[in-house]
């Protein structure tokens, strides 16, 4: 199973950024988070470690992917968002940053959805 990590690289009040990095080492879109509030559902980041990813399809997020056995958590996605305000929990991606989240969100996640397979593995690291 291919093995992707997200590398968070800054904390702030507006968020956590980070980077999606394919198996070969290669950004592949920027993420934002928000920040660890000791891992509270709907407003923290999600701790660091290993997860399982899915292809998920949900009511409101179609095409997009779950994190499975977060602890103490679920319905952690990744899916379009420019800011903290566009999520609870999950992870938002873009194609850049910006001061106060991501950009060109919906691009980025058109781009995933061209590039990522329906399952792989997720190693979480970094700032916290």
């Amino acid at each position: 199973m291919k093995k992707y990590t997200l590398q968070r690289v800054s904390s702030t009040e507006r968020g956590v950024f980070g980077v999606l990095i394919d198996p070969e080492g290669t950004p592949v879109c920027c993420t934002l988070e928000r920040p660890w509030l000791d891992n509270q559902r709907n407003v923290s980041c999600i701790p660091n470690g290993e997860y399982g990813v899915v292809k998920h399809n949900g009511a409101k997020y179609k095409n997009v992917w779950r994190l499975k056995n977060v602890p103490g958590r679920s319905g952690i996605l990744f899916h379009a968002g420019n800011t903290m305000k566009d999520s609870r929990g999950c992870i938002l991606v873009g194609q850049k940053f910006w001061k106060d989240g991501v950009l060109k969100s919906r691009v980025a996640l058109d781009t995933l959805r061209d590039i990522l397979p329906d399952n792989f593995e997720l190693t979480v690291t970094g700032v916290l």
